[in-house]
């Protein structure tokens, strides 16, 4: 059965900071016992999103009505740190799980508004050479990875990541070059820094249903 899966930290989710996407049949949150993880990773998930439960209050801010305020105890540097691991997680998941599973992140935060506020960049397979896509405030522009962040050594990894999926199948490769373009994701996430959220469709350029592919 294929599947996508999301990482994303959220309250109350003890070792599964997972959730199901693009599917009629499958919604809410996918439990990592029942999905086969390992229990090192479970465990591993667990501690991820603690950090997100403590680094975070639970009041909203009012500016936002969906949006949880960091805590001003925590320092920029842990956020930034738990938005790149999001995606080392990721790729541990998207490589446990195997081909049939598209493994999504967006360094660990929602991606339902992605395209309608905020600065995001998206790193789709199909763009030629190190070329991303830049959304900010609901703009879509195709920038040079260098000009949205990245330095030199991650637009390499870029181009190497997309080769290898090309050599597969484009746009989603299988387990092993997903897990490649998670992990080239968080080296994007670590090089621009947040407040700009680096997502990965698996190697699609916006959200997508498996039945769309059939």
């Amino acid at each position: 059965m294929s599947v996508i899966i999301l990482v994303m930290a959220e309250y109350m989710v003890d070792d599964s900071p997972l959730w199901y996407r693009g599917s009629r049949e499958h919604f809410d949150v996918a439990g990592a016992a029942n999905l086969g993880l390992s229990t090192s990773l479970r465990h591993d998930l667990q501690a991820w999103n603690g950090v997100f439960e403590h680094a975070w209050d639970a009041v909203l801010d009012d500016r936002d009505e969906s949006r949880p305020v960091p805590s001003p105890s925590v320092s920029p540097e842990v956020l930034a740190v738990h938005g790149v691991e999001a995606f080392t997680l990721a790729s541990r998941v998207q490589l446990e799980l195997g081909d049939d599973t598209h493994v999504w992140c967006g360094a660990g935060g929602g991606i339902d508004t992605v395209t309608e506020s905020g600065t995001a960049v998206v790193l789709p397979s199909r763009r030629p050479g190190t070329e991303v896509e830049f959304l900010h405030d609901g703009k879509r522009d195709v920038k040079s990875a260098r000009a949205a962040g990245a330095r030199e050594g991650t637009a390499k990894a870029v181009v190497h990541w997309r080769s290898l999926t090309e050599r597969v199948g484009t746009p989603f490769g299988n387990a092993e070059t997903r897990a490649l373009g998670l992990r080239t994701a968080g080296r994007l996430q670590s090089d621009v820094g947040p407040p700009t959220q680096v997502v990965f469709y698996a190697g699609a350029s916006a959200q997508y249903r498996f039945d769309e592919f059939d």
